[in-house]
């Protein structure tokens, strides 16, 4: 009678209607603060799907919905609540709104209230923080297309992991990426006499096509790093040394700063035959021969080399004589790739056909551009070319020679046409023995894998599946011959069975290495769980510790391997 009391009590109001109420736990912070967002539904019979969409303007969801389910009994009254709550950070300083949101569960519908934030400026410098990210330029004063590097640096005095992040779009530039590392290298680095870890996130060449100042929109990167524990009286039973290894993260959101950029104007007007190059530049011009046919095809390029805003940029328009055909020209940008400075040249290639004899004379090309250096118009010129054109007798070749529209077809793959009179050769029937042997070699390479993995024993194709498959095996047979020594603490063991069953380039790892590689294939818990598991091994390695009990070790060691093989995602 209880029991359907209380279901009846609890239906009722559930029945009656639900309210939503939304809440943050701090409506004013800095920069770089995360914010708790929580929505509470009280008498409501399950969650709903609410659309944060209008949240991204102004955050950035860093996790979340979770969900929390309580029911209390208060005073004979029973009230159900349940709980969605988000990690939020927001995107710039000011007045930031979250808005109102609108909730519906099993039909029925309510809404939260909007709630004002007031975000500032981070009130630490960045030389007393942990961990910054910072966004370097090389200039900031530049004339419309002069190359600005950007370079997004990480500096850290403790241990983080970077999550992946996305580069911010460039309004006003044309970029070209310089530099994308695959796994970011720290170097040290002092500071203002504080020593620092730094690591380059991404670099890029910056070139602005329009306008009179410009921003760049800072980097912003989400981090797990080590969390500072407060000192706490010396115990003679705790050993400090093992503070070390087990270590409490926290989740932050590293922005770097806007950086703006204020554009020049040029020294003087612009000459008549400039089209855009900006940087420091020369020309030359060459032909894939000095003689040729009528009626022939010939290839002209155009090539300017040197270091500045390379493809944002054309040469003038070329004319030739009327008894030329031309083809309009194949652009091509070849990169150099080890410089900072965008450099490396761009080729223009021409097809030309002539179609009467004599010497064909190519007129010198005259390219104008602005180098920033020193600040000045400057304007180079290719040499003349000469090419004779000789004529022929052959009838079959000079009454009409090859069409514009074949040379269009045929492409590059024109550089010489054969005059000569084709050699021909009787050619026998094939013998059938030929035919034969070829069938036989063919159906040999093709059993070939088969034959091999019978006189070897094994697949050599199925090697790192087999390697797999026997990893947990292995390293169990290794842990129970361990147990014989009482000061044997190898963690190679682990070390090899992760190398063997997820095929890792290296067994040569340490914890924090092993953690970034993994993430993903197995699950959350078992890989704090293993990650804590090296960190111990570590401790006692490098601690000398002799009190521990290796067989114990080595029974967690198995149970903790075991788990991972079975699990893996």
């Amino acid at each position: 009678m209880k029991v359907f009391l209380l279901t009846f009590i609890i239906n009722l109001s559930i029945g009656l209607g639900f309210s939503a109420t939304a809440s943050v736990d701090k409506n004013r912070c800095t920069i770089d603060d995360i914010i708790s967002f929580k929505i509470e539904f009280e008498n409501a019979d399950s969650f709903s799907n609410i659309d944060i969409s209008s949240l991204i303007k102004d955050f950035a969801v860093i996790s979340g919905p979770s969900q929390q389910t309580s029911m209390q009994w208060i005073n004979g009254k029973v009230t159900n609540s349940r709980i969605m709550s988000w990690s939020l950070s927001p995107k710039r300083e000011g007045r930031l709104v979250i808005p109102r949101l609108n909730v519906q569960i099993s039909g029925k519908k309510s809404a939260t209230k909007e709630i004002v934030v007031f975000v500032s400026q981070s009130q630490k410098k960045e030389t007393d923080l942990d961990v910054f990210i910072s966004a370097e330029i090389n200039k900031e004063s530049v004339y419309i297309g002069e190359q600005i590097t950007l370079t997004y640096s990480i500096y850290r005095k403790v241990e983080c992991s970077i999550e992946p992040f996305e580069i911010p779009k460039f309004p006003g530039f044309w970029s070209e990426e310089l530099f994308r590392p695959n796994q970011i290298k720290f170097k040290n680095i002092a500071i203002n006499g504080v020593q620092y870890q730094k690591g380059i996130l991404y670099k890029v060449a910056l070139f602005p096509i329009s306008g009179k100042e410009l921003e760049i929109e800072p980097l912003s990167l989400k981090i797990q790093k080590q969390k500072k524990k407060k000192r706490r009286s010396r115990d003679p039973f705790f050993d400090p040394f093992f503070d070390s290894f087990f270590t409490e993260t926290e989740t932050k959101i590293l922005r770097s700063k806007k950086r703006e950029i204020f554009i020049k104007d040029y020294p003087q007007s612009r000459p008549i035959g400039f089209t855009g190059a900006v940087g420091d530049f020369k020309i030359s011009t060459a032909t894939d021969t000095d003689s040729i046919n009528v009626n022939e095809a010939i290839t002209f390029r155009v090539i300017v080399e040197g270091t500045g805003n390379m493809g944002l940029f054309t040469i003038p328009k070329m004319s030739f004589a009327d008894d030329i055909d031309q083809f309009p020209p194949k652009e091509n940008f070849e990169k150099n790739v080890f410089r900072d400075e965008l450099s490396g040249k761009m080729i223009w290639e021409y097809i030309l056909v002539p179609r009467v004899s004599g010497k064909l004379s190519i007129p010198p090309i005259s390219f104008t551009f602005f180098n920033p250096k020193i600040e000045k118009w400057q304007k180079i010129s290719s040499k003349p070319i000469s090419v004779f054109v000789k004529n022929t007798n052959d009838n079959y070749l000079t009454s009409n020679g090859l069409t514009k529209r074949e040379i269009e077809v045929l492409g590059k793959d024109i550089k010489y046409i054969y005059n000569g009179n084709p050699v021909l050769k009787h050619i026998n029937s094939t013998p059938y023995n030929y035919i034969f042997l070829i069938y036989f070699l063919s159906i040999l390479i093709f059993f070939l894998p088969n034959i091999l993995s019978y006189i070897i024993g094994y697949n050599l194709d199925s090697m790192p599946a087999r390697l797999s498959k026997n990893a947990l095996k292995k390293a169990l047979n290794k842990l129970k011959t361990s147990d014989t020594r009482s000061d044997n603490f190898d963690n190679k063991i682990i070390y090899q069975y992760l190398k063997d069953k997820f095929q890792l380039h290296s067994s040569n790892l340490d914890a924090i290495s092993t953690k970034d590689q993994l993430r993903g294939r197995i699950n959350d818990q078992s890989l704090e769980e293993l990650i804590e598991l090296l960190k111990l091994y570590e401790s006692f390695i490098y601690g000398k510790k002799e009190t521990i009990d290796i067989h114990s070790l080595n029974q967690k060691t198995a149970s903790i391997l075991e788990r991972i093989d079975k699990s893996c995602l």
